[in-house]
């Protein structure tokens, strides 16, 4: 079992191998295309024309429809690509991370986000609402949390193919969105299990 503790201001170091992350992920993980929409918006007509070749599933006319499914396994070859544009200056880890740190106002401005932030003041309510936003938004993984204390919460996905960088970045966006200075323990376990433990006092 691997543990890492991290805050915001502890940068990641090292690579990815992309492609090799992409095809170890079930066609049946997918992610909406609203998600999808933002990374091609930052890619750029270029940039996004270099990676479509390399996509399982392209989208009709170049256009993600932002309630559809489109397979995980081109969410990361898009959003590593993007990463590498807009975060040139730090390893890709580290890239992907900040990356996923904006997925919340993407959330903020769906449908389901709005319903869901509307009934919620709070990160840990967010985060104990992390399942039913995962099961709505990208299903595939399975997720469960539950509140360790006042200032904690366990959020833990299973079974995981791939790293973790980005789904850290999406928990301390929640975080960093409400104000609070996060630091999450992240521990890979058997079974293709992955746990955050998200302190947000």
């Amino acid at each position: 079992m691997a543990h890492t503790t991290l805050t915001p201001a502890q940068y990641l170091t090292g690579t990815l191998d992309a492609e090799a992350i992409a095809r170890g992920i079930p066609s049946s993980y997918q992610v909406k295309g609203m998600f999808f929409a933002r990374l091609v918006d930052q890619l750029g007509a270029d940039g996004f024309a270099r990676v479509e070749p390399e996509l399982a599933s392209p989208p009709r006319f170049g256009r993600f429809v932002p309630f559809s499914d489109y397979p995980q396994a081109d969410y990361v070859r898009i959003s590593t690509a993007t990463a590498q544009k807009l975060y040139p200056n730090v390893s890709l880890r580290e890239g992907m991370r900040r990356l996923g740190r904006d997925d919340f106002n993407v959330l903020a401005t769906s449908t389901i986000g709005k319903i869901t932030l509307a009934a919620v003041g709070d990160a840990r309510s967010v985060l104990l609402k992390a399942p039913f936003i995962y099961e709505k938004l990208s299903p595939g993984w399975r997720v469960t949390g539950e509140a360790l204390d006042d200032s904690t919460v366990r959020i833990e996905f299973t079974p995981v193919y791939g790293t973790w960088e980005y789904t850290l970045g999406q928990l301390e966006g929640v975080v960093l969105n409400f104000g609070g200075t996060p630091t999450t323990t992240v521990s890979e376990l058997p079974l293709k299990k992955l746990q955050f433990d998200v302190r947000h006092g």
